[in-house]
């Protein structure tokens, strides 16, 4: 392949996002085929710290709290592959303010964070970005996850793929990336929960699920062992919040719950772009699926 072509940040803001999208998509496949490491690792580590206050101080401005209910980590020699649950809006911010430690994040479709200031700071602190509906920017995103892991770093996940826009699913299905990463590099998991309740953020931090040679391959296992742990953190989340009746959540209360979600994000993301991007079990038909193909009957 010819030299890639770099574009600026200016460049970039003038350009269509489409265009944007495609160009890290073409950056990424350019620096992965010229075999071009991870770069400053190590400087990320360091600056970890202010960006860390530059956070903690958007939320204060932002006028939203956080609170930590638990956190059973335990010390590990080993990198960490942090698996959150996702609940859109400022989601990341909160949980990187959290753990505090330094960790990379693995995201997908960043629109318009690519060329904005938030994807800026983003940049200093490191992510892997892909667009997830190029399989093949998948696959370099989870060989570049590898290589940050086998370096000692850590990775920040949201393994739901998608926000979490049911009301009734503590945790959707997950994507297994999360689990094969493990699988892989022997790096700990450490299942995380987050919820918001107006202006209000609870984390709840679980303990390390370590690499087993016995267990870690079996990625189903793995991946439902996750799951469990994530349900049971976002549980507690609940319990200390306190729990509604399932009389209170009616259809408006669940169609305002969805676009509340929704509406959140600054950039331009609708209910249907959360369907498409969520992790899709092919054993379970969802009422979407049931009352769509009703409708499509009807006509």
């Amino acid at each position: 392949m010819e030299k890639f072509q770099k574009k600026n940040f200016f460049q970039l803001k003038k350009m269509q996002l489409e265009a944007v999208e495609q160009y890290f998509v073409e950056l990424r496949k350019y620096q992965f085929e010229q075999h071009i490491p991870l770069k400053n690792i190590e400087i990320r580590k360091r600056i970890h710290k202010l960006l860390w206050y530059i956070i903690k101080l958007e939320r204060i401005i932002s006028k939203e709290e956080l609170k930590v209910i638990g956190d059973k980590r335990v010390e590990s020699i080993a990198p960490k592959i942090y698996a959150c649950t996702h609940i859109g809006g400022n989601d990341v911010q909160r949980t990187f303010e959290a753990i505090k430690e330094h960790a990379y994040l693995f995201l997908g479709d960043p629109k318009e964070l690519y060329r904005d200031i938030t994807g800026v700071i983003l940049n200093l602190n490191g992510a892997i970005c892909l667009e997830t509906n190029n399989k093949e920017d998948r696959k370099i995103a989870y060989s570049r996850a590898l290589e940050l892991l086998r370096t000692g770093a850590n990775l920040l996940i949201y393994p739901e793929g998608a926000w979490n826009i049911t009301e009734n699913l503590p945790v959707m299905g997950l994507y297994k990336g999360a689990v094969k990463m493990a699988a892989e590099t022997g790096a700990d998991i450490v299942p995380v929960a987050i919820e918001q309740y107006d202006n209000l953020f609870y984390v709840n931090i679980g303990e390390n699920i370590k690499y087993n040679q016995a267990t870690s391959h079996d990625l189903e296992y793995m991946n439902q062992l996750l799951r469990d742990k994530m349900a049971t953190l976002k549980w507690e989340i609940w319990e200390y919040y306190g729990l509604c009746s399932r009389a209170f959540i009616t259809e408006e209360f669940r169609r305002n719950f969805q676009q509340n979600i929704v509406d959140r994000c600054e950039y331009d993301f609708t209910i249907q772009d959360v369907y498409d991007t969520m992790y899709h079990d092919p054993n379970v038909t969802s009422p979407e699926e049931v009352f769509g193909l009703k409708k499509r009957i009807n006509k």
